[in-house]
């Protein structure tokens, strides 16, 4: 197993990304984003088999995320490009053990990567579980569980960067029934080089 990351920068490489996630992603298969995106594509030897996507995060934030930081809203605003939300993790091909060494190799870049795109510092990455998944490829990686989102209602308007799309986060906000809850996982293990920030190139 030969596991290389390259940022997905030219038109193909992204058609590439939103393709894995599109015909792979288990419950969110849809490649629209609003904010922040850096789409990475996970190469096994000369063959493209998945995707690992981090961006802007949620809106209003979760409690959980709030309680994590010791914060309120207004003060995690000020720190809000310094934490990124997994969008999409997505694999197009099933490889045994592959998925906690792609885990690795993103935290030991994304740092850099972040900086290098957009001139933050990012303190962690945060993504949210659902479908009945427990996530346990992330607390294979030693991420930690830090509460469940509020859960969105019925008819899907709470405001989500990951979850929803630009046309529904134009909608009004309204007060979370708790249906369809998520799992809030995070990461704050993540290296960061201002040097190879500023030099290094993709995998």
């Amino acid at each position: 197993m030969d596991i290389n990351i390259r940022i997905a920068k030219t038109k193909e490489d992204k058609k590439i990304a939103d393709n894995i996630v599109i015909q792979h992603h288990s419950y969110v298969a849809s490649a629209k984003t609003v904010g922040r995106c850096i789409k990475y594509i996970i190469n096994d030897g000369e063959e493209d088999v998945g995707t690992f996507w981090i961006g802007s995060g949620f809106k209003p934030t979760p409690k959980a995320i709030l309680n994590h930081f010791n914060v309120s809203q207004k003060q995690f605003d000020l720190i809000f490009n310094c934490v990124a939300d997994n969008k999409r993790f997505a694999m197009a091909k099933s490889i045994p053990n592959m998925g906690t060494q792609i885990l690795k190799k993103i935290r030991n870049r994304a740092a850099n990567d972040w900086h290098e795109t957009y001139g933050d510092n990012l303190l962690a990455i945060v993504t949210t579980i659902g479908n009945g998944k427990t996530g346990s490829v992330y607390l294979a990686d030693n991420w930690k569980k830090i509460g469940e989102t509020a859960g969105l209602p019925k008819n899907r308007k709470s405001v989500s960067m990951k979850w929803d799309d630009k046309n529904s986060i134009n909608e009004r906000f309204v007060k979370p029934t708790g249906e369809d809850k998520k799992i809030i996982l995070i990461t704050e293990k993540l290296l960061f080089n201002p040097v190879c920030a500023a030099l290094k190139g993709d995998e």
